[in-house]
């Protein structure tokens, strides 16, 4: 992730809420693969960082 040091990025979050998956920068890319439109990169669905917005 391009914001890893800033946005503390962990992998295998446990609070399934605040994964990136539920949130508003999660994409799912034309080649089936998800990416944070924050961070520009290609994500898991049970990551977090602290730009995570919810998805209302």
């Amino acid at each position: 992730m391009s914001h890893e040091i800033e946005a503390n990025y962990r992998e295998n979050w446990y609070d399934e809420k605040t994964q990136c998956q539920n949130c508003t920068s999660f994409i799912m890319g034309a080649d089936g693969k998800y990416y944070c439109s924050e961070g520009k990169c290609e994500v898991p669905l049970d990551a977090h960082c602290d730009f995570f917005q919810a998805i209302d």
